[in-house]
């Protein structure tokens, strides 16, 4: 059972106790002159646990939400698709538990993810619903950071290793098999599509370490990962990487402790300067030639931060409580409509929530 409510003004989760569920109020995550709105708190039994989204997909009159319960603990993974306001919970299959931290669409008929710590990989097809992809030879139990889903039989995922868990490696998926990539592109952390066989990518050069810095760039031509190092972004650490095309290529980090972004247009790459103290953790389009770009500081209040197609910074208010906060963002394709995925207050613990710009 799950508590759920779709928010308006104000959020209402349902918290399920022995009497049935009781409405408890969370508090409204906007406040003044806010632009991203709360549309969605749903907080997933017991009620004192950290319910979060972790990562979401926007499709024109449909969002995906996807994160777990008790994140960070002994989580089980959660997905919502919230069609016309309403939110409906995906049936997963039985073994996949910790979070799930990243996903992918070859189409909208055909959606891919990764849990965070418990070694799965689970697959939505239109009219089949979720299942688990058979896993290759990774240990289960392996930590994945990343995936992408170039087409049914051209899926990566990554995984690298943290203080607590052992990361997976890189993987790569043709449809029928997974094979285990060795050199450069085997210590991926992340990565983006900027066209069939053009794949940016950010991690460390040997595998097995912990990845508390991603010091290496990555390229993938189309027959294997190669380092490459810009002079322009020596020293960056990188948090992020978002490929737009092959001639609009993005990555977010920091330098120095400084943040900063990074920018390639097909022949160079470009340091930009990046407001804040804090390096992004993710970006998405703002369907208008910009950047939404995810930094949250841990204080009130909390923002993300937007940069125009012409350069130009601005704040936008998520909410006045650094409890709010949105982890991952996307563009509804064919509008200037942003989602995000993220936390919200609650009386204990954290509800997962929805948020929306436009």
């Amino acid at each position: 059972m799950i508590s759920r409510n779709t928010l308006a003004a104000a959020a209402l989760a349902l918290a399920v106790t022995a009497a049935g569920p009781v409405p408890r109020p969370i508090a409204a995550a906007n406040a003044g002159t806010a632009t991203w709105q709360l549309r969605l708190a749903i907080q997933y039994v017991p009620t004192t646990n950290r319910s979060e989204y972790r990562a979401v997909l926007a499709e024109p009159g449909v969002t995906w939400f996807f994160g777990g319960s008790n994140v960070g603990g002994s989580s089980r993974p959660e997905i919502e698709r919230l069609s016309n306001g309403h939110p409906v919970k995906a049936h997963l299959p039985p073994g996949p538990h910790s979070w799930i931290t990243a996903v992918s669409a070859t189409s909208r008929r055909d959606i891919w993810a990764v849990t965070y710590a418990g070694g799965s990989v689970l697959r939505w097809q239109q009219g089949s619903g979720w299942s688990t992809v058979p896993r290759g030879t990774w240990r289960p139990g392996t930590r994945f950071t990343g995936i992408i889903a170039i087409g049914p039989r051209d899926v990566w995922v990554f995984g690298t290793t943290s203080v607590h868990f052992i990361g997976a490696g890189t993987w790569h998926f043709t449809g029928t098999a997974w094979s285990r990539a060795t050199g450069p592109g085997a210590g991926l952390f992340q990565a983006s599509v900027a066209a069939p066989g053009d794949i940016w990518g950010i991690g460390v050069e040997h595998p097995g370490i912990n990845v508390s810095r991603n010091l290496a760039l990555l390229h993938f031509a189309g027959s294997g990962w190669r380092r490459v190092s810009p002079a322009a972004l020596a020293g960056f650490v990188y948090s992020h990487v978002l490929a737009l095309g092959p001639h609009d290529v993005w990555v977010a980090g920091s330098v120095a402790g400084r943040p900063e972004l990074g920018h390639f247009d097909g022949s160079r790459w470009t340091a930009l300067h990046m407001p804040g103290s804090v390096a992004a953790t993710g970006m998405c389009r703002d369907g208008s030639g910009g950047l939404w770009v995810v930094a949250n500081t841990g204080t009130s209040p909390s923002v993300m931060r937007h940069r125009s197609a012409r350069g130009a910074w601005t704040t936008s208010v998520v909410s006045s409580s650094p409890a709010d906060q949105i982890l991952a963002c996307a563009l509804e394709p064919g509008t200037t409509r942003a989602w995000g995925a993220g936390k919200a207050a609650a009386p204990q613990g954290s509800a997962a929530a929805g948020y929306r710009y436009g």
